[in-house]
């Protein structure tokens, strides 16, 4: 190697000693921080190990909530709509058809109660469901009761025939009853008649204008003697006595049924109803009081 070329190779090689940079390694922390710092980190590790141990997981907890437990009286059933009733205000008889006229069945006490079947026309009698009967129905009358839970129609049923002799024509007299003249005492000067007007029954039901009705009433003789020759009438408001009968005798005890025709032509919808037994006071009798019975019919238009 020639000179020149190795005094090349000293020069670099001094060069690169002279550069060469020393990399210090990086200060070392001292042991007391080291140590402090190791300490911290271990108690806040501990710290939340312990926290977290204490610390139960939040399970949701469910209260369950009172049922309510039905008594006997919250489990009764809810009654439903009532039916149709009476009650009977007094102690009332029940009969085999809407009047006095008719037999009394049976009868209703003080606060007892029935199930209206139907009606009258003119509202005065109810007809009931009344076992024991023929039938299983009766009669009782509108005043000596109380009615409940009425639907606004009910049903009119037709009244049975009068219990009593045959119908005698209307205008004519009857002669049936001639040997029955003598009272029931022999003849004794105290006894005396009592004419009693019991009922009227008109069909057929409901009454209608200009359709021709049927009227048939009924007297009896209640008094202990017999009664001689007698009228008996029946008309209704505004009608001008349009029916009238004659009867020769009427023995002590003894009925009379009678009837006749009329055709209402007007137009009022209600009308009065009168029966008058002696309507010519002719007969002296025990008791003039009871010789009229009144009642009431409503006619429907056509």
């Amino acid at each position: 190697m020639s000179t020149k070329t190795l005094l090349s190779v000293l020069v670099l090689f001094s060069l690169l000693t002279a550069c060469q940079l020393t990399v210090a390694p990086p200060p070392a922390q001292p042991s007391g921080v080291d140590a402090v710092g190791t300490a911290v980190e271990l108690t806040t590790v501990a710290k939340f190990t312990e926290m977290a141990g204490s610390v139960a997981p939040a399970t949701p907890t469910f209260t369950p909530v009172p049922t309510a437990t039905l008594t006997s009286d919250s489990a009764a059933p809810v009654s439903g709509p009532c039916g149709p009733t009476v009650t009977a205000t007094v102690n009332a008889n029940v009969r085999s058809g809407p009047g006095t006229a008719y037999d009394a069945v049976g009868s209703l006490m003080l606060g007892q109660t029935a199930t209206i079947v139907g009606r009258n026309d003119a509202y005065a009698w109810w007809y009931i469901a009344y076992p024991g009967v023929s039938g299983g129905h009766a009669w009782i009358a509108a005043s000596v009761v109380t009615s409940a839970c009425v639907p606004s129609v009910v049903q009119v049923v037709a009244a049975p025939p009068l219990p009593a002799e045959e119908p005698v024509a209307a205008s004519s007299s009857d002669d049936s009853d001639d040997d029955d003249e003598s009272d029931s005492d022999g003849g004794g000067s105290s006894a005396q008649p009592d004419l009693v007007a019991i009922g009227i029954q008109i069909g057929p039901l409901p009454a209608r204008k200009n359709v021709e009705l049927h009227i048939t009433v009924k007297v009896t003789n209640r008094g202990d003697a017999a009664a001689g020759s007698f009228t008996v009438q029946w008309w209704a408001t505004h009608a001008l006595t349009p029916c009238s009968w004659s009867v020769s005798s009427l023995a002590p005890g003894a009925s009379k049924v009678l009837d006749c025709y009329y055709t209402y032509g007007g137009w009022n919808p209600s009308y009065d109803l009168k029966l008058v037994a002696d309507s010519g006071n002719t007969v002296a009798e025990s008791n003039e009081g009871n010789n009229i019975y009144q009642d009431t019919l409503n006619v429907h238009p056509e």
